[in-house]
């Protein structure tokens, strides 16, 4: 079938416990480099308070009913909802906005991914350029089977006392008792919920909002962040009414240009191997027998009966991790210096003690017969999210940013899930596809002066990007000179405000159930029988009819691959992590520049009210 040769997420784990064979491994002794204390902070040329008196943000939903043929969901999964980012004193006529950034959000992720930026944009756009521009953060419809009764009432009282409670105790909140999270069987619709109806989605917004072709061929640009990116381009060769007699409703001629935010780059029918790994064993040993058409009807029909999966069953990264990630940041930004007991007193499942100790386990003997767990080490509030979102700490890349580093306690290297030694070879990070961190991962190690004195050590606290080296002295360094732990050129978001991303807003950052059906559809949709299935991405000549503008971070997880979907203005960004493109800071420009949201608005300038390219 041509596919190319990705290692499942099964067979790295296998691959990855030989190698721990040559990790550091020993009993519990406390001690090592300690941080140097943070340096000033740099001076912030605005502040979130004069951007949230200037932009404003609104849950813009839009009634279209999604198919039934597999159950029925519940009715509110009927509306397309999105962030509709803008000027307070603006028309609330899109039309009249002087560009529109449509975003796609990537795997696992919902529209409040794109809240740092969408603010920040529009904000900066006005002040700075004296534009009216709108962004758009767009969200799945699998986003809405998400029950935020806790969260949003948590959020609301400043208490996360509520979450606990609700999600776990079986309180009440609101009139409404949680009854757990979705299984598979809970979710049949899952089943088509694909690329076609992603798409169209985002095609409704656009004709609802600016009825006008004319006019969104010169304002609205499409976008995305990973796996978002491509799914713009799929938009872009899209035919919305099935006729390829008819091209006005081509995704190219309804828009002025493409944005992708540190995309993966290995669509166009060459994620077949990374998705086949949740097939049963006994039908992926019937695949080799199939013709491409067959498979992608199994696939489909076993989805819709049960036998395959319809949620992504990403390892570790369960819909108890992504709920627990609001709480983390609602904490991080009330009560930043106050320590951190969130995962003490809440009753966490097995799978989220996995997680954590995934991300606090240095060795692989720690790991599999543990002395010190994250409940014996103290941490600030900040430090706690840093722990599990700072590429310093967080070994699934996917889910890294860079926004400072521990300090208040001794900090050694980690040597797990990959010994650092072997997580330099080039080799073994294209093997791993950049699912794990590409840099030296670090961890705490003062939990107390010995096994029956843990819990006394000290409260580590947290150094924001800005007070890690500064452009005379880069390097943040232990107090004793030995240890370089980061860089000025590595830390780039503030901690502040990744904390207010994870759950600020009606809805969240999260996307609990991410649907298997989407990732099988991009895998296909390029083949010949596509349209027959409704796949109808007939105009792949025309992905490069339209300027785009490419950001790549330079530690992602697709820094490393070739063959860019398209033929694009591309920048890769030094010190930038997968995260990064969407949060690094904008108002500290005396430090850094963001160089994203600048760049981007220049595109947009440039390339918006431009004559559309003639058709190849």
């Amino acid at each position: 079938m041509g596919r190319m040769r990705v290692l499942s997420f099964s067979l790295i784990s296998a691959g990855l416990c030989l190698l721990m064979v040559l990790a550091i491994s020993g009993c519990y002794e406390p001690g090592g480099p300690v941080p140097q204390r943070p340096g000033a902070p740099a001076p912030r040329a605005w502040t979130n308070k004069q951007v949230d008196a200037l932009v404003t943000m609104k849950d813009t939903s839009i009634y279209y009913p999604v198919p039934r043929t597999n159950g029925a969901p519940p009715s509110g999964v009927d509306y397309i909802h999105f962030f509709r980012y803008r000027l307070k004193k603006a028309s609330n006529n899109a039309s009249k906005a002087d560009a529109i950034l449509l975003l796609m959000p990537g795997i696992l992720c919902g529209a409040g991914v794109f809240d740092y930026m969408g603010r920040q944009l529009v904000y900066m756009a006005k002040t700075q350029k004296n534009l009216n521009i709108e962004v758009w953060g767009t969200e799945r419809r699998a986003n809405r089977l998400e029950d935020l009764t806790g969260l949003e009432a948590a959020e609301a009282a400043h208490n996360t006392n509520i979450v606990a409670d609700y999600y776990y105790r079986g309180a009440t909140v609101n009139g409404k008792k949680f009854a757990g999270f979705l299984k598979d069987a809970d979710v049949p619709y899952l089943s088509e919920f694909g690329l076609d109806q992603a798409l169209k989605d985002v095609y409704k917004i656009m004709t609802t909002m600016v009825p006008s072709r004319s006019v969104r061929q010169r304002k609205i640009f499409v976008g995305g962040h990973s796996l978002g990116s491509p799914l713009a381009d799929y938009f872009a060769g899209w035919d919305f009414d099935g006729n390829p007699a008819t091209t006005n409703d081509a995704g190219y001629k309804n828009c002025a240009g493409f944005v992708a935010l540190d995309p993966l780059v290995f669509a166009y029918g060459q994620t077949e191997e990374m998705v086949k790994n949740a097939l049963p064993e006994e039908l992926q040993s019937e695949a080799a027998a199939m013709s491409d058409e067959e498979y992608y009807a199994t696939i489909v029909s076993n989805m819709r009966n049960g036998s395959v999966p319809r949620i992504f069953p990403m390892p570790f990264i369960t819909p108890e991790v992504e709920m627990l990630l609001e709480p983390l940041g609602m904490e991080a930004n009330w009560a930043p210096d106050a320590e951190s007991t969130l995962f003490k007193r809440l009753p966490l499942s097995d799978t989220v003690k996995e997680m954590l100790k995934l991300c606090n386990s240095r060795t692989l003997e720690d790991y599999v017969v543990p002395e010190v767990g994250i409940q014996d080490l103290r941490y600030t509030n900040e430090a706690a999210l840093g722990m599990m979102l700072d590429d310093n700490f967080m070994p699934i890349s996917i889910i890294q940013s860079s926004f400072g580093f521990p300090n208040g306690g001794a900090m050694v290297v980690k040597n797990f899930p990959m010994p650092d030694s072997l997580a330099q070879i080039p080799f073994l990070q294209k093997l791993l596809m950049g699912w794990l961190a590409k840099d030296r991962l670090f961890i705490a190690n003062d939990a107390g002066p010995s096994l029956g004195e843990l819990g006394t050590g000290p409260i580590y606290g947290w150094t924001n990007y800005d007070e890690c080296g500064t452009a005379t002295d880069p390097d943040y360094k232990s107090t004793d000179g030995s240890m370089t732990f980061t860089t000025a050129a590595d830390e780039v978001s503030d901690v502040q405000d990744v904390a207010r991303m994870l759950y600020r807003g009606p809805t969240n950052m999260p996307e609990w159930y991410f649907t298997m059906r989407l990732m099988w559809d991009i895998t296909f949709a390029t083949r010949s029988f596509g349209p027959k299935y409704g796949l109808n991405f007939l105009y792949k000549d025309h992905v490069n009819d339209l300027p785009k503008i490419e950001f790549v971070s330079e530690k992602g997880p697709f820094a490393d691959s070739s063959g860019s979907t398209t033929s694009a203005q591309q920048t890769t960004i030094r010190g930038y992590n997968h995260l990064d493109v969407l949060t690094a800071a904008a108002n500290t420009p005396s430090r850094r520049p963001n160089e994203v949201f600048g760049p981007l608005i220049d595109f947009m300038i440039k390339n918006k009210s431009a004559a559309q390219r003639p058709a190849k």
